[in-house]
């Protein structure tokens, strides 16, 4: 989503519609069963929780503005003793307090997938034999773990899925592609926290306890926030150093100020564009950065400086950077998927389809379909760079350079990718601002 779209996606409106519609259901259905005063002040209790926990969010690594709170566990307590009703409005209100500074449409589609979420919890949670504390105290808990596991399922799969249908729609990227690596950050996050929740409703039905004790649980939950914020903390540096060391290996070479960055841009257009998973875009991305990462060798400096073509010996040098960067990329165990994933294609960006290629003379048949996006993408990028030894071409005369090279050099439907991209605008020759991944999930925005 956009908070600068002057016309949002028809998909936020109906996002947020829908769920004011079936909050409003549910509102009213609720107050038609009845509704004891006594739970007013209760309701006001976990309203002031969930906005003092989403006080501190968590911002995702990635520089995409994205973040989290440990605010589900206190979702997760609201359901279990509210009801989906009681909670969303919870969650609502807790939102226009939390987001006050975010744009209208934004606020708008959290309010409606999180009444959605709700809504679908509560109803795989009844469905299984779930009960509320607040009309059926006490309720067994320990004999309806199904529903509880259901119900926490649940929620998170809508509010992730939802949230990444709107920001592929956005990014026009893959819906389950992004809703995979939601999920896959969020699921595990949420099912630590939601022990957290039902022990809070579970305090909370005991008599003699009541809402003090409660209160309580904002200890660890304050802990939690603190081991989760230096988890992303941990990832954001890993990625910072990442590009460091592009940047890093950039610095001895003018020319090629930028190379890793325009190359990792290309590259993504190019395997979005073939409809690559976000895993595997994802680990495209780490090897767009560090393709080049082996030529960082007290003996590159003398030959990326000089001017004019390096020599056969020094051919031979510059033939080893693939080998060396595997053998430096496949030791950072950090990297998404295995390491492994990333070295080889790190290793095989300069090997050719006919087997003429660089380090292993591997053909296309034995070659990954990134490492032929990398190689296409790192060609035009050279092409189109200036360096000491050759002009800049226009990228018309690159594209044209790929087609006759395609099917010996080149992969031909990946060339023909890259040209259908430049073609429509979507590849531009100019400073990268960055391509980051972004990730989000259930009690995620984006601010």
């Amino acid at each position: 989503m956009s908070g600068s779209s002057k016309q949002p996606p028809i998909y936020v409106f109906a996002i947020g519609a829908l769920g004011w519609v079936v909050l409003i259901w549910l509102s009213v259905a609720q107050w038609r069963e009845g509704v004891p005063t006594s739970l007013a002040w209760n309701v006001g209790f976990f309203l002031a929780l969930s906005i003092l926990v989403g006080l501190q969010p968590v911002r995702l690594p990635g520089g995409g503005g994205a973040i989290t709170t440990v605010g589900f566990a206190v979702d997760y307590a609201c359901l279990l003793i509210f009801g989906p009703a009681a909670a969303a409005w919870i969650g609502v209100i807790s939102f226009l307090v939390l987001l006050r500074r975010s744009p209208w449409i934004r606020q708008f589609f959290n309010q409606g997938q999180l009444a959605l979420s709700f809504a679908g919890a509560g109803v795989a949670y009844q469905a299984l034999g779930g009960q509320y504390v607040a009309w059926h105290r006490p309720v067994p808990f320990t004999k309806i773990g199904l529903a509880l596991l259901a119900a926490m399922a649940v929620y998170i799969a809508i509010s992730s899925l939802l949230i990444a249908a709107a920001m592929a729609l956005h990014q026009r990227r893959s819906v389950l592609g992004l809703w995979g690596v939601s999920f896959r950050w969020v699921a595990p996050r949420s099912m630590a926290l939601a022990p957290f929740g039902l022990l809070m409703a579970m305090v909370y039905q005991t008599e003699g306890l009541g809402l003090l004790a409660v209160a309580l649980f904002l200890v660890p939950l304050v802990g939690a926030r603190f081991v989760f914020k230096g988890a992303m903390e941990m990832l954001d540096v890993h990625r910072q150093t990442v590009w460091a060391l592009s940047n890093a290996l950039e610095a001895f070479d003018p020319w090629t100020r930028n190379h890793s960055e325009l190359v990792t841009r290309y590259a993504l257009s190019i395997g979005r564009e073939l409809g690559l998973s976000e895993s595997r875009l994802e680990a495209l991305e780490w090897a767009g950065r560090l393709h080049d990462i082996g030529k960082c060798r007290q003996d590159w400096e003398p030959i990326i400086r000089k001017p004019g073509r390096p020599s056969d010996q020094e051919w031979e040098v510059i033939r080893q950077h693939p080998i060396e960067g595997s053998r430096l990329t496949e030791k950072m165990e950090f990297l998404p998927h295995t390491a492994g994933m990333v070295a080889n294609m790190v290793k095989s960006h300069h090997e050719r389809v006919d087997g003429s290629g660089y380090p292993s003379g591997e053909t296309g048949d034995r070659l990954s379909l990134e490492v032929k996006i990398l190689g296409v993408a790192d060609a035009f990028e050279a092409m189109t760079a200036r360096r000491a030894y050759h002009r800049q071409r226009p990228p018309e005369d690159a594209i044209a350079e790929l087609r006759r090279c395609a099917g010996t050099q080149f992969d031909p439907q990946v060339v023909e990718t890259l040209a259908a991209l430049w073609e429509r605008g979507e590849i531009q020759i100019d400073e990268p601002a960055g391509y980051p991944i972004l990730v989000t999930g259930a009690r995620s925005t984006n601010q």
